[in-house]
Parts: structure tokens; sequence; C-alpha cells
């Protein structure tokens, strides 16, 4: 284990700040100032270096009950006035008109849960592995709903390839029904854990293609695309902090806190509504074995949780912006919401705040801001409209995660002009020297400039390198006549063809009984006993990585471009690149840090 306390001493140090992360940032302060005060509070907020702790997950669990528990076994919608009941008619025509349940064309049918049908990234019951397909074609089909079963059937009989699969993979394996969604505990912080559940794999296919549809729906009704939407939601928060003319909502639970009586009331009987209750796991299995059922449409890990959320607030906040004379169809210059990351102008704040907690929703009253000078949207932290987000540490026992915390650490210390020599020098004396330019991912070694390296080329006059990369897992495939794992030719088709399984991912070999005589091909052939085939698994959430040591090499040693990323949790960001003043910081930071290996 590693001395963080002693790690944490030198970045106070380094900060001059001496109460440790206590320190309030204040409306007068120098955003300067202010980001060393968030960096001292964030840098061990989500410390959790031995994954799950035990108590941690009891107050996970406790909490998730505890909100179940106060959802409504029946609900209505109770106005008080002539606003609020005209605020409920406006969002349900909203959210109707979303979900398509007014529409003859274009609504919710069995095209959409074919074209939509999509693996979770994580597990699913009864499945052997997390790839595409192994899931769908070579384990048992697990669901919660006999209901589905016809349903899916129906969707697949015109698919060509993916029927044939289907076929096969039933008269090996067939359907499993089972008791419901299976309640798990990822790492959050070292307080408590976050929940999540692992879904029947059918109700995932449906749920996945129900989320898909509120995509498309989202997007052309709302304006909201949710592969972009976080920009827009950043910029907002930034104009806010800068003259107030924005607030930040920021809710409690929200994933946990769709009450299945808010959708039945809201929501008017349709195949997509139907879809939807059908979909969903009406029971839960907690991890002592016991059954609970969930009040709430869904939780963390259904297929359509996050959609659903974004569709519901946006409807909100688009009726109380009718109610109230604002646009409300300029989401990119009028309000934002991304999930439950909600941005809406000053003067419609608390009204949309109210009705949210009419809704059955509960606002983090510590994270939600409409006064004074800081904004907190999707991720970034603005303090009069400068970026002072500080830098999270949920583990340091890997020397990845070292390389990881150094050169995140210096970006930082490059943007804000703040050096933290003592916190950088002992992070160094954890690791080894590993450089490498700074577009490669924050875990592969540490980022320096081309001045800082000892120049090494290919026969291409490309610059070389070594670094370290994820290993993946594999999973694998045996010939047809195997007992084990046998290739479905259809269902690899589908990968293929899906865009699921990648060529790179692949690899084949062969294994020799006897060596033979050198004779006709056919004979050559005849010596060999089989082959396998195997893919690359994604590691599951809170999985532990695997790494190894590769060669690489690039063109330009020195290229400082927008690079994706992928965080803690797996889900994919850009980071974006230092230009200017902060390049140069950058440059002399590492270069500085570099003197002490």
């Amino acid at each position: 284990m590693r001395d963080y306390a002693s790690l944490y001493s030198k970045l106070l140090h380094d900060l001059a700040i001496e109460a440790p992360g206590v320190d309030p940032i204040f409306s007068d302060m120098d955003p300067r100032l202010a980001a060393k005060v968030a960096l001292a509070s964030s840098f061990f907020k989500k410390l959790a270096p031995a994954g799950n702790a035990v108590a941690a997950d009891i107050a996970a669990l406790d909490k998730f009950l505890s909100i179940n528990a106060a959802l409504p076994v029946s609900w209505r919608f109770e106005a008080k006035s002539e606003a609020e009941s005209c605020f409920w008619d406006y969002f349900c025509d909203h959210l109707n008109q979303v979900c398509g349940t007014y529409l003859s064309e274009g609504s919710f049918s069995l095209d959409d849960i074919r074209e939509g049908m999509m693996t979770g990234p994580g597990a699913a019951q009864k499945a052997d592995a997390t790839t595409f397909y192994s899931k769908m074609f070579e384990s048992t089909m697990s669901y919660t709903n006999p209901g589905l079963i016809p349903y899916y059937r129906a969707a697949l009989v015109e698919t060509g390839f993916w029927c044939d699969a289907e076929k096969a993979r039933n008269t090996k394996y067939g359907f499993t029904q089972v008791e419901g969604g299976k309640l798990f505990f990822a790492p959050k912080n070292s307080e408590i854990s976050r929940t999540c559940c692992t879904e029947a794999h059918l109700n995932m296919l449906v749920q996945k293609s129900i989320g898909a549809y509120l995509e498309r729906s989202c997007l052309s009704y709302f304006g909201i695309s949710l592969s972009t939407q976080p920009d827009l939601n950043r910029k907002l928060a930034r104009i806010g902090s800068i003259d107030g003319s924005f607030g930040t909502i920021d809710l409690t639970s929200a994933s946990d806190s769709i009450s299945v009586q808010l959708i039945q009331s809201a929501i008017r009987p349709s195949f997509f509504k139907a879809m939807l209750m059908m979909s969903r796991s009406e029971r839960l299995v907690l991890p002592d074995g016991s059954i609970v059922e969930p009040r709430m449409i869904s939780t963390m890990g259904n297929g359509f949780t996050f959609p659903l959320q974004t569709v519901i607030f946006a409807s909100a906040v688009r009726a109380v912006y009718q109610l109230m004379g604002f646009p409300c169809f300029c989401p990119a210059t009028q309000f934002g919401v991304f999930g439950d990351d909600i941005i809406v102008r000053r003067e419609a704040y608390h009204f949309v705040v109210a009705m949210l907690n009419k809704l059955g929703f509960s606002v983090n009253d510590g994270k939600s801001f409409v006064y004074g000078p800081f904004r907190e949207s999707c991720g970034h932290d603005y303090f009069r409209g400068v970026n002072i987000r500080g830098v999270y540490i949920r583990s340091l026992e890997t020397p990845q995660e070292v390389y990881s915390a150094i050169n995140r650490l210096n970006r930082w210390s490059a943007i804000h002009d703040v050096r933290l020599p003592n916190t950088i020098a002992l992070l160094m004396s954890w690791v080894r020297d590993m450089r490498v330019p700074p577009t490669e991912s924050d875990d592969a070694g540490i980022h320096v400039p081309f001045k800082a390296t000892i120049p090494k080329v290919t026969n291409n006059y490309w610059f070389k390198y070594r670094c370290f990369v994820r290993r993946n897992r594999k999973f694998e495939f045996t010939e047809p006549d195997s007992n084990e794992h046998s290739v479905n030719p259809d269902g690899m088709a589908v990968g293929f063809l899906s865009g699921h399984i990648r060529r790179r991912d692949i690899s084949i070999t062969s294994t020799v009984v006897h060596p033979g005589p050198i004779g006709p091909v056919a004979d050559r052939w005849s010596t060999l006993s089989g082959w396998t085939m195997s893919s690359s698994i994604r590691a599951r959430r809170g999985e532990r990585s695997r790494y190894q040591v590769v060669n690489k090499s690039l063109p330009y040693w020195d290229l400082h471009a927008d690079t994706k990323m992928h965080d803690d949790d797996g889900r994919e960001y850009w980071r974006p690149a230092l230009t200017g003043r902060s390049r140069q910081l950058w440059e002399e930071l590492t270069v500085a840090g570099l003197k002490i290996l």
C-alpha cells in the first residue's frame, strides 16, 4: 500500500494550504487560488485503492433500499395552482411526443427492436463472457419476462445471418428464465459504492433498443444529441459562471428516483410503454440472495435509464419554459440536459427545481448553483469562466495509475501555473523512467516533450518508444467438432458486419498432431488437429486492467492534439490539448520533474 498520507501532506505543502481540503471557495477569490482549493478537496475524494470496501457496499445498499422504500406505491400529480396544472399537461405532452405514443408513423415498433438491439459493455446473466459474440451466440438467453421471447423472434424473422445464428444458438443453448436483475456494487469512493444491476440478457437487448429509439427521438424533438450535449452543457455552465445567466442543477440518485408510478401516469398506453414495462426488472436479487421489488422504473445498468432520464428532464424544462414564455426550441443557447445534468436560465431555475420535486426527484443543493461565480456541469467546474476542476485519484497501487496521476497533475499545473514539485517528486520515485509522447494515454508512461528524450528512429525515420498498453483478455472459440465453444459461423458474420468483432481483435492458431511427410497440400492439412480463434474481451467496470510493454513509433513526437481517452469506468471523453503559455509551462514542469530520475 502506498504512503497516501505522505503524498497528501506534500500536496498541501506545494499548494500552501494548511487545512486538508476544507477551505471554502469564496466569491471574491482569485481563480488560481480557487483552483488550488479545488485540487486539495478533490485529490483523494474518490480514493478507493482496495476496490470495494465492505462498509462502502453496505452504505450503498442502505441508500438504495431507503430510496426504493420512499418511492410511492400509488401516485398522481397534484397541482396546487393553474401554473402547476399547465406544467403537468405540457410535460406529459412533450414526454409522449418523444416516446412516439401520439404518432401512427415513426412510433416504436419491431423494426426499432431489430435495429437497436445491442449488448451492454459488461456481464449478462448466464453468459460466460462479455463479448458481443459470446453473449449473443454462445450462451443461453436469460430473461425475466417470457413475453419478450416472441417479440425478439419476430424482430429477427427477416434478418438473414442473424436469424440463422439465433436458430443455431437456440438449438444448442435455449432460453433460461431468471429471478430478476442482480444488484452489485462498483467502486465510487471509500465511503460509499455505486449501485448497479446486471440485467437478464434478453431484457438488455430490448432495453438497448428502447434507449436507441429515445436517443433518436430526443435529437429530433429537443435537438439534444447525447454524443455532443456535454460540450454544450459545459459552454452554458461557463457562461453562467461569468454573468450568472444560467444555473446548474444536480439531482440526488436520479437514476433510482424515476418511479414506476410517474411513468404509468405520464406516458400513454402504447407498444413503447408495453416494452418499457416488460423489459424492466420487476424483481431485484440482492447480494445476499434476498429479493426486493423495485418501485423505480430502472437502475444504473439498465439499457434505457440514461436516455429516459434525459427526455424526462428535458420535457420538464421545456414545459417550464413554455409557461414562462422563454424560447424552448434552442437547447444549445437556452438550456441543457444530459442525463440528470441540467442547466437552465436563472429566471426559470426555482420553478424548474420546484417541478422536479413535484415529480419525485431530489435536488442536491450542495452541487446545484444559481448564485455566485461557480457552476458545475459534465465534469467541468467553472469559477469566473475558468475550469478549476481538480485531479481525482482513485488508486496508486500500480505503476500505470501512478503514471496517470503524474501526467494529469502536470497538465493541471501547466493550466493554472501552480507548481507541485514535492508531489511530483514522490510520485516519480514510485515508478521507472518510461518516457512517451504527449498523445499517448495517461497510463502509458510519463508524457515528455521531445527535448527530454534520447531519439531513436525506425528505418522510415519515425521516432521509436516503448510504452504500457492495456492487455485485453481473450475469449477462445474452437472448431465446430470440439465439445467446447464451437464457432457459430452466422453469429461470427453478424459480429463482423455489425462492427462488434474487429479484424485486429482476432487471432487464429492451429495445432499439429504429427509432422508427417511433406506431400500434397491436402496431406499437409490433414496433419492439423484443428484450430482455435480468440477475440478481445472488454474489461468489466471496476476491474483492474492488465498491461504489457510494447514498441511503438510515430512521425512527430511533439504533436499536441485533442485525444480520446477512457476514464476509470470505461467511459470515453476527450482530453483537450495544451496550447500557448500552458504548453510552455508543461514542458518546463515536465523537464524539471524528470531531473529526479
